[in-house]
């Protein structure tokens, strides 16, 4: 690897925060020392493990330091870490997942570049390992969505599309202005401290994958509250949303346009922030606080024309990860956003740019089996955007399809609700 003569080597240290992963751990240790940049210590810090943790990690007693803690969750275990290590960046690994032998390499190459660097992220890949055989599967991973000019704050919390936290690499200091973490957040923990960390800083995108996820069927949680995989979903889904109904009305709109500090003037813009608003209200499931942020957006601008920019705002309203089963239940919440527009000098536009999605999501049912929730999709599609407007719509669509002008587009390649399952 090439460094900079002006610049030194940032050291590197890592926390791996663990709770009863004893079968598991030492393979995450072992991804440790084959990275191929140095790492300048590793602490493991128990989180009040009752299986044979400890024995396993003192197997590492020279080149791995070991505290144990009563058991407080991952954050609790995370404050401890960072009260307790010194380099200049902090890497967090996750004690059931590999770092392929590049991963830190990649990650800290742009801290070396610019000094200014805060954050640095890669890709993941899920994987499964068969408990027989020991033989390793790689499972479909989701792209990341594509780099659209957008903030990392607005899109982080439009989604957690940063689902390892081992794919970040923070600058010290930067936990340091943050500290100490959330602790009451035990689910979604990750989530709290990726949405702390982008308020506040620019992250780097780094190429290829630098995390290894595994997937398995094993309890999740502390102690108190932990929770079987299948209810996973349910309950990432609740803290998202507790998460954000605590967040965004606390967001300024300048945050929203993503340019902190500044002063709105344009009447276009604030209704473009407010959108960008409603947007992650929706993909979080509060949808009283989307449609109120939709009227007030359409009173800042009533007959401005809609700007790409609002347009891929509004395309992403319907890509919650945890699926619309609320919508397919109460599917008078869509006749209300139709209303929320009627202001709107574009509103066909607007209504037909959120429920593009729809149709997507229809054919992804029916790949999966489930004729029932693929027509739930079709009749929010056409309540929605009305049969007449709603068909030409699909005949347009399928047409530019057809005729190769049209691909699929980048909202439907990263559509979070096909990444259902993904951990925080």
């Amino acid at each position: 690897m090439t460094k900079s003569n002006s610049t030194p080597a940032p050291s590197v240290s890592v926390i791996l925060p663990t709770f009863n992963r004893a079968h598991l751990i030492a393979a995450s240790i072992m991804s440790l020392f084959e990275q191929t940049y140095p790492i300048s210590e590793i602490l493991v810090v128990d989180d009040g493990s009752t299986d044979n943790t400890e024995a396993v990690v003192a197997g590492f007693a020279d080149r791995v330091r070991y505290v144990r803690q009563e058991n407080g969750g991952k954050n609790a275990a995370i404050n401890t870490g960072l009260k307790g290590v010194e380099g200049d960046l902090v890497w967090i690994m996750d004690d059931d997942d590999l770092a392929p032998r590049d991963a830190l390499e990649r990650l800290v190459a742009p801290f070396i570049a610019d000094p200014s660097t805060a954050i640095t992220y890669g890709a993941l890949q899920k994987f499964r390992e068969d408990d027989v055989t020991g033989e390793i599967y790689y499972e479909m991973t989701h792209p990341y969505p594509p780099e659209d000019g957008r903030s990392f704050f607005v899109r982080v919390m439009e989604d957690c599309y940063i689902t390892g936290q081992p794919c970040l690499l923070v600058r010290r200091s930067c936990y340091d202005e943050i500290f100490p973490l959330p602790e009451k957040n035990v689910i979604s923990e990750d989530y709290a401290v990726l949405l702390l960390l982008a308020r506040r800083w620019s992250a780097t995108r780094v190429d290829g994958v630098t995390l290894l996820q595994r997937q398995h069927d094993g309890p999740r949680g502390p102690a108190e509250i932990r929770y079987a995989a299948e209810s996973r979903n349910a309950r990432w889904s609740q803290a998202d949303t507790e998460l954000l109904r605590n967040l965004l009305p606390r967001v300024s709109l300048d945050e929203l346009a993503g340019r902190p500090g500044a002063e709105l003037r344009d009447p276009r813009e604030r209704r473009q922030a407010l959108f960008q608003k409603a947007t992650i209200a929706a993909r979080k499931k509060l949808w009283p606080m989307a449609l109120e942020a939709v009227r007030e957006g359409v009173k800042e601008a009533p007959k401005a024309p809609l700007s790409d920019r609002d347009q891929l705002i509004l395309g992403r309203m319907l890509g919650c990860r945890y699926g619309l089963d609320e919508l397919l239940e109460a599917p008078e919440i869509l006749d209300d956003l139709r209303d929320a527009f009627s202001g709107l000098a574009e509103q066909h536009k607007a209504v037909g740019d959120i429920a593009a999605l729809l149709p997507y999501l229809a054919k992804v049912a029916l790949s999966e089996g489930d004729i029932r929730k693929a027509m739930g999709f079709l009749r929010l599609y056409f309540r929605f955007a009305g049969f007449v407007r709603g068909s030409q719509l699909v005949i347009w669509k399928a047409w530019r399809k057809l005729s190769g002008q049209e691909q699929t587009t980048p909202e439907e390649k990263s559509y979070t609700g096909g990444r259902i399952g993904e951990a925080h």
